[in-house]
């Protein structure tokens, strides 16, 4: 399951836990793209508890809306990714050196409140 919060004008939060499907992906990109109505650039915190189980048909539902994808990308400035498990934050690392121009740092659950003062901006230092 995918939950959106907004956290401030420019921050969003998404949480995924337990099943993940293809039904998550219009509802989140809708989500999102309402909020990229009401700016320009926005960051992401990324919470991933435990290891979500990923329905093999949210992929083809993700190929469906790339425009929305890539432009939610585009705004993109900052990533904050907590996760639980190592293979996630092994694969969001990899990811990072993908998305130019995209400040994207991995955290340890130890790590989520440094994670989200960072993201937050509430300090400039990624890592503590």
């Amino acid at each position: 399951m995918l939950t959106v919060t907004q956290l401030t004008p420019r921050a969003l939060e998404i949480v995924t836990e337990g099943d993940v499907t293809r039904e998550d992906i219009p509802r989140v990109i809708e989500e999102i793209g309402r909020f990229l109505d009401t700016t320009d650039q926005f960051d992401i915190l990324a919470d991933v508890r435990g290891a979500p189980k990923v329905e093999f048909g949210m992929i083809v539902e993700e190929l469906k809306h790339l425009p929305a994808l890539f432009r939610m990308v585009h705004a993109l400035d900052r990533v904050a990714l907590i996760a639980d498990e190592g293979w996630i934050r092994t694969a969001a690392a990899i990811e990072s050196k993908l998305i130019p121009g995209v400040d994207y740092q991995v955290y340890t659950r130890a790590e989520a409140a440094h994670a989200r003062d960072w993201l937050l901006r509430h300090t400039d230092i990624a890592h503590g």
